[in-house]
């Protein structure tokens, strides 16, 4: 057993010794690479977080299919629209649909909703025509109908059919804007 501990004092006196002058030359080495390391993760996150994502034509097509549900479901018609072939509506069928513009958190309405509804007969003539929301965002969905710019509101179109309870066939067009520039684009 003496010499096992013998051999230990001697692997532990000669291979580690405690004063060693590559400790300090290595140490350097070591706060360079963390250094380095450091700079990476810092440089990884401010590319990551650095420039905003532009979610307003995934909050308009939310904003759509929304709107889309509460309009028709399950191919028939909301009966507070249309009503035995007649048109009934209603003042407050955005809040129905629970949507709310009010936000405090914008001093503008940051979205426009225009909703038509269409005999399939008369594509020219809209039975219903109702829109909601800020009214100039309407003004940069026809604006960039050829070439779309960065600063102005997202728009999305959309078009379906439905029917009512009389099998009346109907085209519903629905044009969505969301602004929110100031957040969702790096000017």
């Amino acid at each position: 057993m003496k010499i096992i501990n013998k051999n230990r004092e001697f692997f532990q006196y000669n291979f580690f010794p405690k004063n060693r002058r590559g400790d300090k030359i290595l140490s350097v080495y070591w706060f360079a690479v963390l250094l380095i390391i450091a700079g990476g993760i810092f440089a990884m996150v401010y590319v990551f977080y650095g420039t905003p994502y532009d979610v307003r034509e995934i909050e308009a097509r939310v904003l759509t299919n929304q709107i889309a549900d509460c309009i028709s479901y399950a191919g028939r018609i909301n009966s507070n629209l249309i009503l035995n072939g007649a048109v009934v509506v209603n003042n407050n069928f955005f809040e129905q649909c629970h949507l709310n513009f009010n936000s405090n958190e914008w001093k503008t309405e940051q979205f426009y909703i225009n909703m038509k509804i269409y005999k399939l007969q008369d594509v020219n003539n809209p039975i219903l025509d109702t829109e909601k929301g800020n009214l100039n965002l309407a003004v940069s969905c026809s604006v960039q109908e050829n070439k779309e710019q960065e600063t102005l509101a997202t728009c999305l179109k959309n078009n379906f059919y439905s029917l009512d309870d009389k099998n009346n066939q109907y085209i519903i067009k629905i044009l969505t804007a969301v602004r929110k520039a100031e957040k969702n684009v790096k000017i």
